[in-house]
Formats: structure tokens, C-alpha cells, sequence
């Protein structure tokens, strides 16, 4: 069913751990709805606004780090975590 595309370890682990966070959403904001706040970013978000930005801030910075010579992939992976934990917190 797949096997058009070549499903790497690290490219299922990353698919398999954003469908958990999206289904992990879900079912938090079935038991607690999300407040609206504003954070860090000076925009009004929820918990669900804020993965979305975080993903996508996520992405971003790998991007970049790979039009960058010379960069470690891992280094730059935990730097983006980094980045996308602070948006998650206090975005």
C-alpha cells in the first residue's frame, strides 16, 4: 500500500510522533477546552494555534540548517525543538 514511497526510520518516527501530538490535542481539548491567551508572540492563541505554529517554526529552521554548509543536522533538530518548546510554552 506504501510502497510508493520509501519510508525512512527517522521520516516515520517524525509522521508518527505529529499524528500522536494532534490526537493527544484532540482528546485534551475534549476534556479541557483551551483558553485563549496572549503570549510571547503578542498574537491571541489557543494550545491547538500554538502547535501549529511551533510545527511550522519546527520546519523553518530545518530548512534553513540545510541551505547552511557545514551545519549538524542534530545540533540544529535540537535547536529547533528548542524554539518550538518555547512556542508551545509561552507562545
Amino acid at each position: 500500500m506504501l510502497s510508493w514511497m520509501v519510508w525512512t526510520t527517522p521520516v516515520a518516527i517524525a509522521f508518527i510522533g505529529i499524528f500522536l501530538m494532534i490526537t493527544g490535542m484532540t482528546i485534551w481539548g475534549h476534556y479541557s477546552p483551551p483558553h485563549r491567551r496572549k503570549g510571547l508572540l503578542q498574537v491571541v492563541t489557543d494550545r491547538g494555534d500554538r502547535l501549529y505554529i511551533a510545527l511550522l517554526a519546527f520546519a523553518f529552521v530545518m530548512v534553513i540548517s540545510f541551505g547552511i554548509e557545514g551545519t549538524n543536522a542534530l545540533y540544529m533538530a535540537i535547536g529547533a525543538a528548542t524554539v518550538s518548546g518555547v512556542i508551545l510554552k509561552w507562545g
